[in-house]
Order: C-alpha cells, then sequence, then structure tokens
C-alpha cells in the first residue's frame, strides 16, 4: 500500500503546518513555554518517566519553500548541517553525540526541517552547544558538498526511482496541486537537484536559519527552570536576523478530475488509490479538519471499518483497504483512499466498487456506533502519545508550525467528543468530490505482443489519459 499519508492513527502524533496565530501558552498540563530576547521559542515537556532527555530543533522552512527550479535544495541543505562548522569538522556533530550515549537524526518534509537527539540529560548542554554552532554558521568543504550531492541523487535512486509506489506518488501530488508548492517533491526533481551548489545551500541558511525562525523542543526528565539557563547561555548569544515572509502560490479552483496510469517493473501487486485535495487545520475551511479525522476513522481504519467490511469481508475484492487524512499541514491536505485488490479483481473493478461506497457515505448517515467507535480511536491517541520520549516534542513542534498553542493537545479529546454526524455528513459531501481528485492505477508493465497473460488488464486502461 501507499504510505504517502498520515494514517488516522498517527495523526495526532505528527501533526504538522506553519507558524501563525495566538501565542503560545506559558503552561499546559506539565508544558511550558518562554522566548529568548533574540526571538527562539522554546518549549519544554516535562517527563519524569523517562531518564534522558530529547533535543528537537524546527525550522520554519521546508520543501515548499525551494526556489523554483532548484527543487530539493531545503533536503539538501539538511544534509549538509552534519558537513562541519568552524568549530566541528565533518560528522563530529554525530560522532560527538553517540560517543555520549546520543541518537541524532534530521527529517525534511514540505512544510517544516527538524533535528533531534536523544541523549542522557547530563549531556544536554553538549548537544545544546553543538546544534546553536551550526545555526550561526556553516562551513563544509567544496569536496564534502560535491560528495554530499551525489549521497542525495542517489537517495533520489534508491527511495524513489526504485520505488514505483513513491514515483506514482511523485506524480499525483504534481497532477492534484496545480499552482502550490506541493506538487513539487521535497527530495527534489533529479535534473534539478544535479544542478544545486554550494552557494545556493549557503544562501538558503543565511536566510532562514536563524533563531526568529525556530523552535527548541525539550523533552524528557528536566523542567523549564533547568533548560532556560542553558538555552540562554547557547541560544540566547545569536543574534536576530530578519526573516523573509513565506510566499506560497495559492491553488486555483479545483474543476477536474484527473487519473494517473503507472506501468512498472518492479510490481508484482496492482494497486488502487485516489486522492482528493481537501482543507487543512491552517488552509481553507479549517473547521472541515476533526470531521474529516472522524470520517477517515468511520469509512477506512481497521477491519471493523465501512470500507474493510465492504470490500475485504462482504464482496471480497480487496485484500486492503486503508483511508488517510493529512490535516495537520500549512496548505491543503489529502484525503487518500487506498485498496489491494484480491488476485484476478481488475482494477476498473475496484474503482466502480469504491465509487459505490463513496456515494453512499455521500447519501447516507452515520450511526452513534460508528461515530462513537471513530471518536474513541482518535482520542486514544493523545494518551499513548504521552509515553514517547521524542512523540510528545514532535507534536508541540508542529502544532506550534500550525500557529497552534498547547492547548489544542489537551482540548483534542473534548473538540473530537463534539463533532456530530451531520457535520461529518456536510463535510463529506463537500470534500469528496471527484472534480477535487486524482485516481491512481499502479500496474505490472505490460505484456508485449503475443505474450500470455492470465489477466491483459491493461486492455481496460486504453483511452486513459496520465
Amino acid at each position: 500500500m501507499r504510505k504517502r499519508f498520515l494514517t488516522t492513527a498517527t495523526a495526532a502524533m505528527m501533526l504538522g503546518c506553519a507558524l501563525g496565530g495566538s501565542a503560545f501558552a506559558a503552561k499546559t498540563s506539565g508544558i511550558e513555554s518562554f522566548t529568548l530576547g533574540n526571538g527562539l521559542e522554546v518549549i519544554v515537556i516535562t517527563n519524569h518517566r523517562i531518564p534522558a532527555v530529547s533535543q528537537m530543533i524546527w525550522y520554519r522552512v521546508g520543501g515548499a519553500d525551494d526556489p523554483l527550479g532548484k527543487s530539493g535544495l531545503a533536503h539538501f541543505h539538511e544534509h549538509t548541517m552534519f558537513l562541519g562548522t568552524k568549530l566541528h569538522k565533518k560528522g563530529e556533530y554525530s560522532t560527538i553525540s553517540a560517543n555520549h550515549g546520543g541518537d541524532d537524526n534530521a527529517f525534511t518534509d514540505h512544510d517544516a526541517t527538524a533535528y533531534f537527539v536523544n541523549v542522557p540529560k547530563s549531556e544536554l548542554p553538549l548537544v545544546m552547544e553543538l546544534e546553536s554552532d551550526r545555526m550561526h554558521e556553516l562551513t563544509p568543504t567544496d569536496e564534502a558538498m560535491t560528495k554530499e550531492k551525489q549521497v542525495i541523487i542517489e537517495e533520489r535512486r534508491m527511495r524513489i526511482e526504485n520505488n514505483p509506489d513513491a514515483m506514482l506518488s511523485e506524480q499525483v501530488d504534481a497532477t492534484l496541486f496545480r499552482n502550490h508548492p506541493y506538487k513539487r517533491p521535497v527530495i527534489g526533481w533529479m535534473h534539478e537537484m544535479e544542478g544545486l551548489t554550494k552557494q545556493d545551500v549557503l544562501a538558503f541558511h543565511n536566510t532562514w536559519y536563524h533563531p526568529n525562525n525556530a523552535i527548541l523542543i525539550i523533552s524528557g526528565d528536566i523542567t523549564a527552570a533547568e533548560v532556560k539557563p542553558l538555552a540562554e547561555k547557547y541560544y540566547g548569544v545569536l543574534p536576530k536576523i530578519a526573516v523573509p515572509a513565506r510566499h506560497w502560490d495559492d491553488e486555483p479552483p479545483q474543476i477536474t478530475q484527473r487519473h494517473q496510469v503507472l506501468h512498472h517493473a518492479n510490481v508484482k501487486q496492482p494497486q488502487w488509490s485516489r486522492s482528493y485535495a481537501v482543507s487543512s487545520v491552517a488552509y481553507g475551511h479549517k473547521d472541515h479538519a476533526l470531521p474529516l479525522y472522524v470520517l477517515s476513522e468511520i469509512i477506512g481504519d481497521g477491519k471493523i471499518s465501512r470500507f474493510y467490511q465492504s470490500l475485504v469481508v462482504e464482496q471480497k475484492l480487496a485484500s486492503e483497504v486503508s483511508v488517510g487524512y493529512s490535516g495537520f499541514r500549512v496548505g491543503p491536505a489529502t484525503f487518500e483512499i487506498n485498496v489491494t485488490p484480491e488476485a484476478g479483481v481488475t482494477l476498473e473493478t475496484i474503482e466502480k466498487a469504491v465509487d459505490k461506497e463513496v456515494a453512499s457515505v455521500l447519501a447516507g448517515s452515520f450511526t452513534d456506533a460508528e461515530l462513537a467507535r471513530a471518536k474513541t480511536l482518535l482520542k486514544a491517541q493523545t494518551i499513548f502519545a504521552r509515553d514517547g520520549l521524542t512523540s510528545m516534542a514532535r507534536i508541540m513542534g508542529t502544532l506550534r508550525l500550525c500557529g497552534l498553542d498547547a492547548s489544542y493537545f489537551t482540548r483534542w479529546p473534548a473538540m473530537i467528543d463534539a463533532v456530530n454526524a451531520q457535520q461529518v455528513s456536510e463535510v463529506a459531501k463537500e470534500s469528496l468530490q471527484m472534480n477535487r481528485s486524482v485516481t491512481s492505477y499502479l500496474l505490472p508493465v505490460e505484456p508485449k505482443a503475443g505474450d500470455s497473460t492470465p489477466e491483459a488488464e491493461s486492455k481496460t486502461l486504453k483511452g486513459r489519459r496520465s
């Protein structure tokens, strides 16, 4: 199955969008915050059950901020952050962290870039020094940059070009979003990645990587009173530098349904998918987000969901069904339906069956039992998230990037409870429209003339346009 969306079961643990909105609450259920004089926002999540701490720093810049013609720059820059400064040579960040019991990593998505490390509490000053140093300045050598560019190019080959799911996902995004930068892959298009330079990366760093464009989150066996003097010492000395406003082109109205078909030699199991462009917590009709989360739970999360029961259990057309909604984003979200057919079932048969199920959803209503189950599952995520060292840091970072404060997390159960069947129905009718969608087929390579095949499924696709 394609896993390009955040599943509903993990959505409450991976909320991601851009800054804006009200000031962060000073203290909410063990979560405290303060802002340094240079604009760095600091959030402390106290959890004494885990004798360690996690430092996560978020920058309000991601793949959607790549300049035109330079897709993949934010991701390339993420790699460059490990290539050295005047104080620490290439690779020393990870080596020093590991030698002191640390485990570090980073990620880039469309909306943000984040760097994190888990260490014993006693080593927090060390990793703060390392992180503030590379925020201040990067000094990668030309040789290191040349080698690292080959690393990201090879990463694209491995993760995208050798993975038909990922290849189709890129094409779906490029088709679903006509104007918004979400149409470009975070890792970048190969021909643009090849043209990225050291000067591009350093200019990107000097534009975006400043304390007033970052959120520092410390989670674990520590209090805000302990973190504040350390943050002042290591981050407070960095200068505040003006950062440009993020400018993303908006989407024009979605007026046509679209289809994508990909035949690939690596495909052994055909897949059917549909993606709808819908509102998120920070884009479009923001009040649609909670009903859409409830809807995704009802129709496609788990073996007792509507679509699974119909397509898998009753009709025996599919072996797997999943539905997901990526509602915590800066820009437009996606609502996705993914189906793996049973052997011998064509994708057009799956499409007709899904269309019938969607029509039933739009024409009908939801039972009290369905609503209760969906709400229970969604509320449970806030309980499970409290146990992890990094899960709460991810939640708080992405909430803040969405312009939401810590109370959103604690209010989540009550807000979910307040969603009613009528709201879910109305939002479904507005969101699940074919003119807002891309339907995609992932298929094996078409047989050559004269080849025998038990299922000449490709014939059903004649006339479709990618």
